[in-house]
């Protein structure tokens, strides 16, 4: 009988050839984490009557701390052979990456108490739960693979749903724009978990406890410390 060891290294099955392999990898890499924040930390900074300046600001510091950085680690552990690809399908290999985007979202919580943009506490609410969910899904990926990707594009539509529930503003309350927005938020949500299931990234229920942490998370984290004046 295999030990729990020799389980958790099995190789992983490939995922069957086919255009639904090709669509699922390229949604897969276009739908990615990185990208994220920029947006939706621009989008939440639009929506409270921020400044071009500050939106720029805001945008810039979800790209470069939660986006570049990352990103730049990530490469130079697969320019030194750590890592098969920039998916880092090994779950074994996620701790170093979550480490550096725990030190970047700290950098970036200093960087933003110190520089004055309208919106400043909502950014830097967005930025806790942006830790506060690192932790978990490193904790969780110690034992489980849950699907990181779905967990991101999932919490970024729950980030704007709160927003556009509960925080006072006109973008994401506008019908068409927010309701675009929202949509598409909606739509890419399982586009993104079959991507994940079709390329064999993860196991549906994988993905979908991801999709789950997702929505939920940083809806109640907002919420809690909304309730809490920050």
């Amino acid at each position: 009988m295999p030990s729990d060891s020799s389980v958790l290294s099995a190789p992983q099955v490939e995922a069957p050839p086919g255009v639904g392999l090709t669509i699922a990898v390229i949604v897969s890499y276009v739908v990615n984490p990185l990208i994220l924040p920029p947006l939706v930390y621009g989008l939440v900074l639009a929506h409270v009557g921020a400044s071009a300046g500050d939106i720029a600001i805001g945008a810039s510091i979800g790209g470069i701390f939660l986006g570049i950085v990352p990103l730049a680690h990530v490469g130079w552990m697969r320019t030194r052979g750590d890592i098969g690809s920039l998916e880092i399908r090994d779950r074994s290999k996620r701790t170093e990456p979550f480490l550096v985007v725990l030190g970047a979202t700290l950098a970036a919580l200093l960087l933003v108490s110190a520089v004055e943009v309208h919106g400043q506490l909502l950014l830097a609410a967005l930025l806790a739960c942006h830790l506060l969910n690192t932790i978990l899904l490193m904790g969780i990926t110690q034992w489980w693979k849950i699907s990181i990707h779905c967990a991101s594009v999932a919490g970024a539509v729950g980030t704007l749903a709160f927003v556009h529930v509960h925080v006072p503003g006109s973008l994401m309350n506008a019908p068409l724009l927010g309701g675009t927005v929202l949509g598409t938020g909606v739509l890419l949500v399982p586009l993104l978990l079959w991507a994940r299931v079709r390329s064999r990234a993860h196991t549906l229920g994988q993905a979908t406890a991801g999709t789950l942490l997702g929505l939920v998370a940083p809806y109640a984290e907002l919420s809690i410390l909304t309730s809490l004046g920050l």
